[in-house]
Parts: structure tokens; C-alpha cells; sequence
């Protein structure tokens, strides 16, 4: 029997998860890191299945996967895809899903922390020999206020989804009201939750903390900008561990530094991997982490077990765990024949 070919065109070291796993249901796994689209269409004209990240898969690319049936994005990120394009060829693309829905929750939890009292710039004081005393008033007088109870304060939460929804019962510890903003989900579930369903404008002028955790699209970028920090309270923090385009930097760092806004923590920017000298890094009021929300040694296993479970479920005859275009299934059935629901295993 023919072995299906599974072709991961970037690389990762925490891919595959095992490549025995593979061998066992008849599949033949390789690694091809592709730069351009000419590379992406060689290295997959043959592939029964593809594993991607962040690499744009193109209408042509997709069109020139003869054999392919689905292709798997390993991040939560899937924009670089053409959707349609994979739907109009019967390839059903998938993705991680809740991977580390409760570790980012948890992150975005705990920059509220950090910025409400104001963690990171008071280790940095102690390190620099400012510990706080009646002669060196600088903590006292300069780094602590304003400085108030979370316990009452107002999250607003742009974008409900299951992110955003595991931050709820962590932010009512805390006694906190919460808003949240998502045009796509249902009034119902703002109603379970006991969270008040609230319009973008109200969120950025009565919150506190303004947390992002909306999908993102070419629609959004910069959605956070001059105009809408003029909104915000300037006692008011703004979290982002979503992705770091929803924000224009250059405004946020002017918010920040003319007093429109009270700081920032981030766990992503616009571009990553930058220098010391940044303008952003200059700033004592905005707090940052490397883009490490998502991680812990459980989500870091679901995280590489993912793609082979999904190739699985296709390879036995079930859809895949976390479809991205449920459309595609009239074209795949015509095309391959159907699939089952994996509830029905």
C-alpha cells in the first residue's frame, strides 16, 4: 500500500512529535523548510498532507497540492492561508485550536498583576539599590502612584472567545467587573458568564485594563491607535497577548510617555526580536515578555502531538480535531469521499 506523504515545510523542533507515530498509520514524514512560494509548490505537489507556520500558502501553491487533503497550521495564527482557496479545492486546513488557551489566559492575568502593582519596575528599583526608606523616597514618591485595589476596577475584554473567556473567572477573583466586546458571538453567552456585553467605544473609555483577544485580520491592524488611546483613562492599562499588529507602537509609546494612558504589558509586538535600544524598551510603564504566553511543559506536549492526531483522525476516515473552513466539506466529500465526526468514533 502507498504511504501517505506528510511534508512540514518549516522547521520546528518540537515537530513531530514522534516520527515512529507516523510510520505506524502509513506515513512517511519530511521536513522541507521553504522560503519562497516556488519552494512551498515543489516541496508539496506531491503531499498528502502539509504542516505550515506562518509561511503564506498562496491560490497557486494550494492549487498545484494534487494529492492533498488537509493542511495543518501550527499556530493559532492561520491568516497567511488562503482560505478560500483551500475550501474551492476540497483541503480542509486545521489548526491547534485551545491549545494554550489557559496559559495565555493565565499570562494575561498576570500582567494585569504586574502592571496594577507595578512588579517589574519596582525589582528593577530594588536591583538598583532604590529600596525604599524615609530618605530615598524615590520608590514612595515617583514609582507607586497612583497605585489602586484591582478588586472593583473594570476589565474590558476586546474579543470573547475561548481565551478571553478563561480570563473571566480569574478576573472575578479578583472582584473585577468585566465588559467584553465580540460582534461574532452570541448576546447568550455574554449572559452565562455574567459579563456585560459592551460596544468597543464604552470599553475604551470606562476600563481599567483593556485585554485584546480577538482574532485577527488585515481589518484590525493598528486598531489600537492615537485616535482610540485618546479614549482610554489615563489611569487605564492596555494587555495584548494576542498579536502584536492590533497596536501602533509609535502612538502607544506617545500615550504612554504624554500620560494619555497609565502603560502597557506585552507579550507580543510588531516585530519581534528587537533591539535594547528600542523605543519601546525605554518606557518603565510598559512591561514586556517574549512572546512566551502560550508556554508550559502541557501546552508544549499538546503542541506537538497535535499535528499527528489531526493527520490520524483524516487518515482513519474522521474530520479533522479543529477545522478552520467547515465549508470545505460538500467539495472534500466530492472530491475524496466523506468523513466521519470524531464524536462518532
Amino acid at each position: 500500500m502507498t504511504k501517505s506523504k506528510v511534508a512540514m515545510i518549516v522547521s520546528n523542533p518540537q515537530v513531530p512529535h514522534n516520527r515512529e507515530d507516523y510510520e505506524r498509520i502509513g506515513a512517511d514524514f519530511v521536513n522541507v523548510p521553504c522560503e519562497t512560494e516556488d519552494e512551498i509548490v515543489e516541496a508539496t505537489k506531491d503531499a498528502d498532507f502539509v504542516i505550515t507556520m506562518m509561511k503564506p500558502i498562496s491560490r497557486r501553491a494550494i492549487e498545484n497540492m494534487k494529492q492533498c487533503r488537509m493542511i495543518y497550521n501550527l499556530g493559532t495564527g492561520y491568516e497567511a492561508i488562503d482560505l478560500d482557496a483551500a475550501t474551492d479545492n476540497g483541503i480542509c486546513v486545521s489548526f491547534p485550536g485551545g491549545y494554550c488557551s489557559q496559559e495565555v489566559a493565565e499570562h494575561t492575568m498576570g500582567l494585569i498583576l504586574a502592571c496594577a502593582r507595578k512588579i517589574c519596575r519596582l525589582d528593577r528599583a530594588v536591583r538598583a539599590g532604590k529600596w525604599d526608606s524615609y530618605e530615598k523616597k524615590e520608590v514612595r514618591t515617583r514609582i507607586l502612584p497612583p497605585m489602586f485595589q484591582l478588586s472593583g476596577q473594570t476589565l474590558g475584554l476586546v474579543g470573547f472567545g475561548r481565551i478571553a473567556q478563561k480570563v473571566v473567572p480569574m478576573a472575578r477573583g479578583f472582584k473585577m467587573r468585566i465588559l467584553a466586546y465580540d460582534p461574532y458571538v452570541s448576546s447568550n453567552l455574554f449572559d452565562e458568564l455574567g459579563v456585560k456585553e459592551a460596544s468597543l467605544d464604552y470599553i475604551m473609555e470606562n476600563s481599567d485594563f483593556i485585554s485584546i483577544h480577538a482574532a485577527f485580520t488585515q481589518d484590525s491592524k493598528h486598531m489600537f491607535n492615537a485616535k482610540r488611546f485618546k479614549k482610554m483613562k489615563n489611569t487605564a492599562y492596555l494587555i495584548n497577548c494576542a498579536r502584536g499588529d492590533f497596536i501602533d507602537e509609535k502612538a502607544l509609546c506617545r500615550a504612554v510617555e504624554e500620560g494619555e494612558i497609565a502603560g502597557a504589558g506585552l507579550d507580543v509586538l510588531e516585530k519581534e526580536g528587537i533591539r535594547p535600544d528600542h523605543p519601546i524598551l525605554q518606557l518603565e510603564n510598559i512591561t514586556i515578555t517574549p512572546h512566551t504566553a502560550f508556554y508550559s511543559m502541557e501546552s508544549r506536549e499538546l503542541f506537538a502531538w497535535r499535528p499527528f492526531e489531526d493527520v490520524s483522525l483524516v487518515m482513519k476516515g474522521f474530520w479533522p480535531k479543529c477545522l478552520i473552513n467547515p465549508a470545505v466539506k460538500e467539495v472534500y466529500t466530492a472530491k475524496w469521499g466523506p468523513l466521519k465526526d470524531a464524536a462518532e468514533e
